[in-house]
């Protein structure tokens, strides 16, 4: 092990001199989905992936507003933990001159996996997982994104006013989209398919599936990416869910695949009764998303802003169910001619792609361990199921807000214990100091309406 890490450190080493490589920059992100990190010189790396490059573990206690939180479980006499770069992240980056990044894991003191680093607990649960399996777990991430632009009196509004999935959309947006493809290229990230999506200056981008870890590291190198490169084409780049109220958000898919080591599809069963072609496996699996999918929707829309999105009849799941090619649901199975799959569509662009892929295997290894079966698909809409038609069905309500989705997930023992109490418990402390935030902010169209009344 310790050559094999040896001989890594050294590839590395060898590229950054071939890409004539001056700065690498050390990253890993916050529990808010901040990304945080140091640039060091070519001449300092050896040192930093043999030892780390050391950070206040007091930036796990700030919030999306870079404020330390009241009652942060780390503080100014906390110490330090180490960010260790993994050797199979090195990237060049494109768009600043000798510059290279390297994704981090972090560790304490004494050299060991610290307990409040997400990266961390996906690589473990992972393991455990894939061994349960047999087989290799595949994720690919489907985000959705505006690129906006600003008016002559410093108004946002959209980039441009394309229809849904129009060739006019990605012609207008050409360069960008040619610059940013290239740009997650050079990088190591693969496109699938970019469209024009339903709301004005929207984009959808599928990124090619990977194996876990490699799928949520290139979602992190995106979430960074699409803001750099409509950046230098003099646009704002956004992931936010809901950046406008009469247009539609922007959501995250999350694919899950499960295939052994010869290729094949182990959560495909052509036998199956309820006739979607999934394996007893791939049931337990939804089974368990479902058992604690309010919890995950708080993992995957963690900000106030995200349940303005999650309305029904906005083609955003409201309801924790599952169906076959049903976009009204929390959990979709793709239609039978495609690779047997499904997939996870409670999320946005702003979360932790590491805290939702831990606590999506979380959630799956529950639902496993202990045959949780989903019972039959949902083939209605069940966005326009009233409150009976959903008692029926047994159909809950994903959370309406933030602190819903925080009281949900301080109830969820199950997935806190697997991930590790160090993070669910801050976590949920930064998301209360930001509903807290919130609810104490007067907007222009509070004051301006309310004013005019009394």
């Amino acid at each position: 092990m310790v050559n094999n890490q040896n001989d890594k450190i050294q590839q590395v080493l060898d590229r950054v001199q071939d890409d004539n490589i001056e700065f690498i920059r050390m990253e890993f992100l916050d529990y808010t989905g901040v990304t945080r990190g140091r640039t060091i010189r070519n001449d300092n790396l050896r040192a930093a992936m043999e030892d780390g490059v050391n950070f206040s573990t007091a930036i796990m206690s700030f919030d999306m507003f870079d404020e330390f939180i009241e009652g942060g479980a780390y503080g100014s006499n906390d110490g330090d933990f180490f960010a260790i770069p993994d050797p199979d992240t090195y990237a060049v980056v494109p768009f600043r001159e000798k510059t290279a990044r390297m994704l981090c894991d972090l560790y304490d003191v004494n050299g060991e996996p610290w307990e409040g680093c997400p990266r961390n607990a996906l690589k473990r649960l992972l393991e455990k997982v894939e061994k349960l399996l047999g087989g290799k777990l595949n994720m690919a991430y489907e985000q959705e994104a505006y690129l906006l632009d600003t008016d002559e009196k410093g108004n946002i509004l959209p980039a441009d006013q394309s229809h849904c999935f129009s060739t006019d959309g990605v012609d207008i947006q050409d360069s960008f989209v040619q610059s940013f493809v290239h740009a997650l290229e050079t990088m190591g990230v693969t496109t699938e398919q970019i469209s024009s999506e339903y709301g004005p200056g929207q984009l959808e981008v599928n990124l090619k599936y990977a194996d876990a870890l490699k799928a949520t590291d290139d979602q992190v190198t995106f979430t960074h990416l699409f803001k750099q490169i409509a950046r230098q084409h003099d646009m704002l780049g956004t992931l936010m869910a809901k950046p406008f109220e009469d247009q539609p958000g922007s959501g995250l898919h999350v694919h899950i695949s499960l295939y052994d080591e010869d290729g094949n599809n182990l959560f495909e069963d052509p036998s199956d009764k309820r006739g979607l072609q999934l394996s007893q496996n791939a049931y337990y699996f939804i089974g368990g998303l479902l058992k604690h999918g309010r919890s995950l929707v708080g993992i995957g829309a963690p900000t106030f802003n995200s349940y303005k999105r999650m309305q029904p009849g906005s083609w955003a799941p409201a309801h924790v169910c599952y169906g076959d090619a049903n976009r009204s649901v929390l959990v979709r199975v793709p239609e039978v001619r495609r690779a047997r799959r499904f997939e996870f569509r409670g999320a946005d662009g702003s979360c932790n792609p590491y805290l939702l892929s831990t606590c999506l295997l979380a959630a799956g290894l529950d639902g496993i361990q202990n045959k949780i079966d989903p019972g039959n698909p949902m083939q209605e809409d069940v966005a326009e199921f009233d409150d009976e038609q959903l008692k029926e069905h047994g159909i809950e309500w994903v959370p309406r807000d933030l602190l819903e989705a925080v009281q949900t997930i301080e109830k969820d023992a199950v997935l806190g214990e697997t991930i590790g109490q160090s993070i669910w418990k801050e976590f949920m402390n930064v998301k209360r100091s930001e509903w807290k935030k919130y609810t104490q902010h007067i907007s222009d169209w509070e004051l301006e309406s309310i004013s005019k009344i009394f």
